[in-house]
């Protein structure tokens, strides 16, 4: 068993049962700042399904984008049969990067030493042959990653054979589905990145959590009626299901507009993907943790042909107001790890109803963390 896993289960036995663990005290804080439970953690991340990009990216053959899960470069390409590939975006020669951005090609080449392999991953041909007595080429491939697609967006799990994507998501779709837009016509207008100074695991327990509503974004949200929120546990995963507020200025929200008593379908996909509906786009949050207290914060917003007719996208005010709402958390996760290294920090309660999807988050990243390929 791992160290992580050790001390959690060592402090759970002196607490009695797991699920009253959880309950009342949540993770010690070295899980949000120790180097060697961040290494750790990274590696069970090789053994999800993780949200990497659009189809749109990938249309014709030849056509590829890289991404970053976890710690691992991968790139997703579209081969000749029109099928997709995701591989590790490493040459098996040294070492090298194969490829960067996004781009088309019709081989992969490696830029160091020329290696060059087709979109199936397979060697085609290497400079100098006779200088690698031996080789068998027919055994030389890139290394694979799964991938799969729902409503247009690109998955990929490091692992590559296992859990397909549908059983990941565990009814997740079905959920999103009840948006008025089909998923698979959105597009991307707009995405930006924020780098904030926490542990990634405190930007997702704030994002799980009605608690802070009141307090934190009494003003930028009263499009929402925190009296009328539905969270519901999907597998790994957490639904939130958002009701209006019944005013119609609410149609009128920069960036979360609306029908009066219409819902917003929001939720969190494990380890790192959180979704938002609108009436007129689409949020998305992506988590990339650079170390144990740095984190990407990825926002990319989408919208259909018909609602960019509808509601034309103005960058600038939407921007804006969008980050007044994400300073808010911002501000307040900031003061959760600004505590972690203290003696007396700790979780005395977690609010009933209001605070459910933290330790079922918690349970789900430890149960990751027991992964027997970790031990």
């Amino acid at each position: 068993m791992n160290h992580l896993a050790q001390s959690s289960k060592h402090l759970l036995d002196d607490s009695g049962s797991s699920s009253e663990y959880f309950h009342r005290f949540g993770l010690p804080g070295r899980a949000y700042y120790k180097t060697d439970v961040f290494e750790q953690e990274m590696r069970s991340w090789n053994h999800t399904w993780q949200m990497v990009g659009r189809e749109s990216q990938v249309q014709n053959f030849g056509d590829y984008f890289t991404c970053t899960v976890g710690d691992q470069s991968l790139f997703v390409i579209r081969t000749e049969n029109g099928s997709l590939r995701a591989f590790h975006n490493v040459c098996p020669h040294r070492g090298a990067q194969l490829l960067v951005d996004q781009g088309n090609c019709h081989q992969v080449r490696c830029p160091y030493h020329a290696w060059r392999f087709s979109l199936e991953g397979n060697l085609l041909g290497l400079p100098q042959l006779q200088c690698f007595p031996g080789i068998d080429r027919s055994a030389v491939q890139l290394r694979l990653a799964q991938v799969d697609t729902w409503g247009g967006f690109v998955f990929v799990n490091l692992t590559p054979t296992g859990e397909s994507l549908q059983t990941y998501l565990a009814g997740f779709p079905a959920y999103l589905e009840q948006y008025d837009h089909d998923w698979k016509e959105l597009e991307r207008v707009d995405s930006w990145f924020y780098e904030e100074p926490v542990n990634w695991k405190f930007l997702v327990e704030n994002y799980l959590e009605s608690y802070h509503l009141s307090t934190v974004h009494g003003k930028s949200l009263q499009c929402f009626d925190p009296r009328n929120i539905q969270a519901t546990i999907t597998g790994r995963h957490y639904q939130i299901c958002v009701g209006y507020a019944a005013q119609d200025s609410i149609k009128q929200h920069q960036v979360f507009a609306g029908e009066p008593q219409h819902k917003s379908y929001q939720g969190f996909i494990f380890p790192n993907w959180m979704v938002n509906t609108a009436r007129d786009n689409v949020s998305v949050f992506r988590l990339l943790p650079l170390s144990a207290t740095q984190t990407r914060f990825e926002v990319l917003i989408y919208q259909t042909r018909s609602q960019q007719t509808a509601f034309p996208y103005n960058r600038d005010s939407f921007r804006a107001e969008f980050d007044r709402v994400l300073q808010e958390d911002f501000g307040a996760v900031r003061l959760l790890q600004s505590s972690v290294r203290s003696q007396a920090y700790g979780v005395l309660q977690f609010a009933a109803g209001l605070e459910d999807g933290i330790p079922h988050f918690q349970r789900t990243w430890l149960a990751a963390f027991n992964d027997s390929s970790l031990n």
